[in-house]
């Protein structure tokens, strides 16, 4: 079906929404993908997964020429990857996300995309995911929309140029050699933070002078609330 979607000519995107052992799976689909789907097409597919169980997530540079001068330089990654879009959500809290995505992400070049990790705990994708990342407020007419303030969204995340690893110890080892003090109370971690400190298509434009930010910086996912587009979209209807 996925395949189907994105040889259609008459679609220009194709999001791809993976749960629990639904990671494990459309992790395989994206493997299927990078082997039979061109390039050009593979270019409409974003990813977003929950809790995911998968021990590996793929996504190679689009030549060795992009991927030299990619690690040769901060500049774009705009266009480097064969996936532009790639996104993991995982609570820290979470027996699946623990044995899945936030250990298998700390292997290099094992799990591709941008990790967001949450304080939270829980599984479930509405009740533990969905709510938190997006909760429901009444507009003045009664009906219910998502609130454009999300208490994850909101959190604090850390940056510091020498940090090689998005987890607690590295932040805590700059904190220990004189870096900045780690936030009281909750606060997110992103791994991948080689893409997380250049900008790219992966993220709303980066503010290169900025020394902290939040979730809400970096997550794709964010900017889709309430029928939205992020601004890049060629169509957003």
């Amino acid at each position: 079906m996925v395949k189907n979607a994105l040889m259609d000519d008459e679609n220009t995107k194709v999001v791809f929404i993976l749960h629990s052992q639904g990671g494990i799976e459309g992790g395989l689909i994206v493997d299927w993908l990078l082997d039979e789907v061109p390039q050009d097409r593979l270019r409409h597919l974003e990813v977003y997964t929950f809790g995911c169980a998968a021990n590996h997530f793929n996504n190679p540079f689009r030549s060795f020429g992009q991927m030299r001068s990619s690690f040769a330089s901060d500049g774009d990654l705009k266009n480097t990857k064969a996936i532009r879009h790639i996104e993991h959500y995982a609570n820290h809290g979470d027996f699946v996300s623990q044995f899945g995505v936030l250990n298998f992400s700390k292997v290099p070049n094992r799990f591709m995309g941008r990790v967001f990790e949450s304080p939270y705990s829980g599984h479930l994708l509405n009740q533990h995911y969905l709510h938190e990342i997006f909760p429901l407020s009444k507009t003045d007419d009664g009906r219910e929309r998502a609130s454009d303030i999300s208490d994850f969204m909101e959190m604090e995340i850390m940056v510091k140029e020498d940090t090689n690893a998005g987890d607690r110890e590295s932040l805590e080892e700059s904190n220990q050699s004189g870096g900045r003090p780690l936030p009281q109370g909750d606060f997110a971690m992103v791994r991948n933070l080689t893409t997380l400190r250049r900008p790219d298509e992966n993220s709303p434009a980066f503010p290169p002078k900025k020394v902290s930010f939040q979730v809400k910086d970096f997550s794709r996912l964010w900017q889709y609330r309430n029928g939205k587009c992020p601004s890049d979209c060629l169509n957003c209807a």
